[in-house]
């Protein structure tokens, strides 16, 4: 059975305001252990209860000197450049094209983009894919806009994405583009359904500035393990990720900014390694243990964020059915392997959690000091 986001949480719901599960290297379902990173393609991914779709993209040469854009998960090597006219959009392109790969090729881009709109169309649910660390992002655009047609989603200038309720997002498919490339994308832009994302992620965890101005995803987070440290078993991955994922997020959550509440947050319950298999590893972090750890430090942030703004003289806050609640950072957004109902639902659930533990902390906060106001 499909999880219905914009029907079951109420289509006056913010992006920015909602729980949900993101795909890591979604197209990955199949090859060696230790580089697969799904079971399932994107439709199964989408109808378990993904709604954010991690990919990266490689032009992947084939013998007769054709190339398809294909996922990808490890380092491609570059060593052809070729000119070939796409199938999908009819314009010709100067393509960087790979053959030789240190990891794994994945799912067609075609194929994803067919499964997400078919998907969108008939449930009225919304995707986002968000593509980073690819080569020839223009051709990928014009996949994006030629495939979804009328299911991508175009953004207005200046629209903030934090603010867009699930009423404007049913239907719709959302493609962000790391923001370092949307120049290789050009002429297409948010107009055409090809928006940006950055990162507010910087150095020793620092937090750069929200711009309310900016169109697209505007998020804090990173993956917390580091492939290349192949000595570590694979406990010590899991604890080396969730205390990294900690310190990332009791970063954000110590922001007393007004717009700290508008940066979705990301957090990573995944462990990369180069090595051993991922798929042992996440049996480990989503046994009984490692989703009650899982929950606790998802909660850890949010009751963070909520202790950062009651000490504020002023809050925001934000009204759906009739129920008022401050508005505070939070997870929004957990990267998971192995996608399926099982893992979605223990984020699904996290949803009524936010929204009760919100709304309780609006009623101390109006009840508590006389001065204190909020808008």
């Amino acid at each position: 059975m499909t999880y219905r986001y914009v029907s079951s949480l109420g289509e006056d719901k913010r992006i920015s305001e909602i729980v949900f599960a993101g795909s890591h290297d979604a197209s990955i379902t199949s090859g060696s252990s230790n580089a697969q990173t799904q079971s399932l393609d994107i439709a199964m991914q989408a109808k378990a209860g993904v709604r954010l779709f991690d990919l990266r993209i490689a032009a992947k040469r084939h013998s007769d000197g054709s190339a398809s854009l294909v996922g990808y998960h490890g380092s491609t090597f570059s060593d052809k450049t070729k000119t070939l006219t796409s199938k999908i959009s009819g314009q010709t392109h100067s393509l960087e094209t790979s053959k030789r790969i240190m990891g794994e090729y994945g799912l067609k881009l075609s194929d994803m983009l067919r499964d997400a709109r078919r998907f969108v169309e008939t449930t009225g649910e919304f995707l986002i894919f968000k593509f980073d660390k690819c080569s020839n992002y223009k051709l990928i655009a014009e996949y994006c806009i030629n495939i979804l047609e009328d299911n991508i989603f175009k953004a207005s200038d200046g629209q903030e994405f934090a603010k867009l309720q699930l009423s404007d997002l049913s239907k719709k498919v959302v493609c962000v583009f790391n923001d370092k490339a949307l120049a290789e994308a050009s002429p297409y832009t948010h107009r055409d359904g090809i928006l940006g994302f950055r990162s507010l992620r910087g150095e020793k965890n620092s937090v750069g500035q929200y711009d309310a101005n900016y169109t697209g995803l505007q998020y804090y987070g990173k993956g917390g393990t580091k492939a290349w440290k192949i000595w570590k078993s694979n406990e010590k991955k899991i604890q080396e990720n969730e205390s990294t994922q900690r310190k990332m997020l009791l970063a954000m959550a110590r922001q007393a900014d007004d717009w700290a509440g508008d940066v979705l947050g990301m957090m990573y319950w995944t462990s990369t390694g180069s090595v051993t298999s991922i798929a042992d590893r996440n049996k480990e972090m989503w046994g009984t243990t490692g989703v009650r750890r899982m929950h606790e430090l998802w909660y850890e942030g949010l009751e963070a964020s909520i202790s950062t703004q009651m000490e504020r003289d002023r809050i925001r806050a934000l009204e759906f059915g009739g129920v008022r609640r401050v508005k505070a950072y939070f997870p929004n957004i957990i990267m998971i392997d192995f996608a399926d109902a099982g893992k979605c639902e223990s984020i699904i659930e996290l949803n009524t959690v936010v929204d009760y533990r919100l709304a309780k902390a609006y009623d101390k906060y109006v009840s508590g000091k006389p001065n204190r106001s909020f808008f």
